[in-house]
């Protein structure tokens, strides 16, 4: 890696195509630009499908009044946010403008598509932000090296961006990948920094398995940027998003999912499900939880939960997720869980954020569960 240019040079050798300037199309979409038709039909199938199933929680409700904005979309791992007015007098986070990952290295946005007539994977690039500068210039010099694994030849990396901490790069790569082939690939992202001597040096990373996203709605993504020698989490990850409706005063919850989860007494599977504690100035005030995935070592839950929170109390109020184990004699020891709201530091502060600057839209973010 030391040894290679800083400036991008266009591959002739057929491997993948470049494209110079990103410019708004049909195949790469923000969700506000998405008709909320689409929106609600996506809601109300995975009501259908799990109300086959088995009869939700008395906890649960489902809704469909207000605008149809506000119902959860198809959510990968991430989270997408985008610079809408905060109206009906709510105050703009302090922290809304810069917000960053655990170790302050910053974020990434960038969109996956596939197109199934031409069995092609199109990967975009757009810009990242909060990047940590040089602590001798006050900025940076950047560029994106991307790899799609397992192999080792489609790999790309950007244009260089020069003295920012926020670069925009708006680059479009395509890389040939069968269907059959799609589920196991993972797009690894690197960031690297150049010094005045073209010495590179990586200054965040993240991973992304294609097959967490789903593909048939192509968005923007962010994703926080993680140190290179940062560990993966010990008691497992969940997927939520968040949304709140302002003129219906509604905070929304959708569960979508958990990975990797540590079950007691070395099992390999268990019966999870997720309680969510709605706090205030630290009181349990509400609490509702997800249907018993039975025997599942990943769950899927997708399921939604409703909470009503003024505005003047949305500085004041915190999430407590906790996923559990369901146990006889109605034991249920908890596995981990997240903390997420007002006052909060890290991932769960951008998640936080992020919300508050895209109302009435799902935010979704993969969060590391703790003890």
């Amino acid at each position: 890696v030391g040894s290679e240019s800083s400036e991008f040079t266009l591959d002739l050798g057929g491997k993948y195509s470049h494209y110079g300037t990103l410019k708004p199309g049909p195949k790469i979409c923000d969700l506000d630009l998405l008709p909320d038709s689409s929106v609600q039909q996506n809601i109300q199938g995975n009501h259908h499908h799990q109300q086959q199933q088995q009869q939700p929680p008395p906890q649960q409700q489902q809704t469909q009044d207000d605008s149809a904005r506000s119902s959860p979309v198809s959510v990968c791992n991430s989270s997408i946010a985008s610079d809408l007015d905060l109206g009906h007098g709510i105050r703009r986070a302090e922290s809304c403008e810069s917000v960053a990952s655990d170790s302050s290295i910053g974020q990434i946005e960038f969109a996956l598509q596939y197109d199934k007539e031409a069995s092609e994977l199109i990967i975009s690039i757009y810009q990242c932000r909060d990047l940590t500068p040089n602590p001798y210039t006050g900025t940076l010099d950047t560029f994106v090296k991307g790899i799609l694994m397992p192999g080792t030849d489609s790999k790309f990396q950007t244009k260089t961006v020069k003295n920012t901490t926020d670069p925009v790069y708006k680059e479009r790569f395509v890389f040939s990948v069968e269907p059959e082939h799609l589920l196991g690939k993972l797009l690894q992202l690197q960031v690297f920094s150049v010094d005045k001597y073209a010495r590179q040096k990586v200054i965040g990373e993240a991973d992304v398995r294609v097959g967490d996203i789903d593909l048939h709605l192509p968005m923007k993504m962010w994703f926080n940027l993680r140190d290179i020698d940062e560990k993966p989490t010990e008691y497992g990850d969940i997927l939520f998003s968040l949304s709140y409706l302002p003129t219906a005063e509604r905070l929304t919850v959708v569960i979508v999912k958990a990975r990797s989860l540590r079950w007691r007494n070395g099992k390999d599977a268990g019966d999870p499900f997720v309680k969510v504690y709605l706090l205030h100035n630290g009181k349990k005030i509400s609490k509702k939880k997800t249907s018993v995935k039975r025997g599942e070592k990943n769950p899927i839950f997708n399921e939604a939960m409703i909470f009503s929170v003024p505005a003047s109390a949305l500085p004041s109020v915190q999430l407590r997720i906790t996923v559990a184990e369901y146990q006889s004699e109605n034991k249920t020891p908890s596995l981990g869980h997240v903390i997420i709201g007002a006052n909060t530091s890290g991932t769960e502060s951008t998640h936080w954020n992020q919300m508050m600057t895209s109302l009435r839209k799902p935010v979704a973010m993969w969060h590391f569960l703790r003890k």
